[in-house]
């Protein structure tokens, strides 16, 4: 009688005594036959769901980083073009007032237009476009020390209507088996006017540096040449085709589309680069939500692991479960050491992965080079996933999700297993032992 009054003074709910009891029945089956095979297999689903989650959400959104990185890096965050469909012949007034809007950086007018390059050993398309040599410079993912691969630009812009030199980006120069110095001709559709139409026009250019970029989509077709040349070559004399606008913090350019708008003035419309490139836009949009709803699936499973667990351990203590309640000890009380035995498992299982879901997003470089290597294939090519390299940016936010979502899944699946243990009854526990 002593014995069960001072269970029944020490289990207080998440008192030391249920803290007692749910260790041990993690540690060891009713046999005494050391560490719980049920318990391990519950840990390590646990452990790989929630590392699995982190380093596959580490990748997702190092590539959503990447690109867009990307693409506000190479291309405008804002373009402003004629609304009648027109060259801009006042695109020097509206560059004008354009810089003067608060949070933009540059404002630059650009022609571009598509061209067919060749050399005597290769030749390929090119995305051509004219830009104030100063404004070139400017640009870190073409004049920047980690993508400017050879040649420079202290000569580009360099004598009549701007020069004879382009720059092009590596892809283009493996293309036209092209290096610096080496002479190209590009072939454009848009000529001279003449009685019978427009007729092509050519021009030989030297190569004045190449460029990487990173993405191998980019780097295919990507070629620069002075905004003066590009008017003549393209036969652009009357202005140009929109106004490159560059902002301070491109991520919310949609908060200076009205000032933007304003100052363009009548007859001018814009376009934000994410409605430039809105396949690209639209697919991370996407691709972010539906990660959010895989992940709550696979941890759902995951956690329904945790369940199995404790229903089989259950079964494994009704004997002991039984003895406990003949003690004194309330059902309430029960539930708890059970709840108590699954969230040591989630807690358990959540650290184990985070550690080897971020070890794992650190060296993800590294371990794709290693098993490219020892397989002797590619794993990650850039022809099939647009980057040279894997990438992956670990968020806490994105932890913290997988944190929260593991514990509060894994929580709720011990409760089931937990409530049915605490309505055992001792007596038909007890019958056949």
């Amino acid at each position: 009688m002593a014995q069960t009054d001072q269970i029944r003074q020490s289990a207080k709910p998440f008192g030391p005594f249920e803290w007692m009891v749910a260790r041990r029945y993690l540690g060891a089956t009713r046999r005494g036959g050391g560490v719980s095979l049920i318990s391990i297999i519950a840990f390590l689903g646990i452990a790989l769901a929630v590392a699995v989650l982190i380093i596959v959400m580490s990748v997702m959104q190092g590539f959503r980083a990447k690109l867009i990185e990307q693409l506000v890096g190479i291309n405008a965050h804002y373009q402003i073009k004629s609304s009648f469909g027109t060259s801009l012949n006042d695109a020097d007034a509206v560059a004008a007032r354009v810089i003067k809007v608060p949070g933009v950086i540059a404002a630059n007018p650009t022609i571009a237009n598509g061209s067919y390059a060749t050399t005597r050993a290769g030749e390929g398309l090119a995305f051509v476009q004219g830009i104030a040599p100063e404004a070139l410079r400017e640009i870190d993912f073409v004049a920047g020390p980690d993508h400017l691969v050879a040649g420079s630009l202290d000569r580009f812009g360099e004598g009549k209507f701007g020069g004879k030199q382009v720059v092009i980006s590596s892809g283009l120069a493996a293309k036209l088996y092209a290096s610096v110095g080496d002479e190209i001709r590009l072939i454009s559709a848009r000529g001279a006017e003449t009685a019978f139409g427009m007729t092509p026009r050519s021009g030989f250019y030297e190569v004045a540096a190449i460029f990487h970029i990173g993405n191998s989509q980019f780097d295919e077709f990507f070629a620069y040449m002075p905004y003066a040349q590009a008017q003549l070559f393209f036969s652009k004399r009357d202005g140009a085709d929109y106004i490159d606008v560059r902002v301070a913090d491109p991520v919310h350019i949609n908060e200076l589309v009205e000032d933007l708008q304003i100052a363009a003035g009548p007859g001018h419309v814009g376009y934000t680069w994410q409605q430039l490139n809105a396949s690209y836009y639209n697919a991370l949009q996407i691709e972010r939500g539906m990660m959010r709803v895989i992940v709550s699936f696979i941890m759902l499973v995951a956690s329904m692991l945790i369940a199995m667990g404790l229903i089989m351990m259950v079964k494994d203590k009704m004997s002991d479960i039984a003895i406990l309640k003949t003690m004194g000890t309330s059902n309430a009380s029960i539930m708890r050491i059970f709840f108590l035995s699954g969230a040591m498992i989630a807690v358990a299982g959540t650290i184990a992965g985070v550690i080897m879901g971020v070890l794992f997003s650190l060296n993800i470089g590294a371990i794709e080079k290693w098993l490219s290597e020892v397989l002797g294939i590619r794993l990650f090519s850039p022809d099939i996933y647009l980057f040279d390299s894997m990438p992956a940016q670990m968020q806490l936010s994105e932890i913290a999700f997988v944190v929260i979502m593991a514990l509060g899944l894994s929580s709720i699946a011990t409760l089931y297993p937990a409530w049915r243990a605490s309505r055992l009854d001792p007596v038909e526990a007890l019958r056949y032992e």
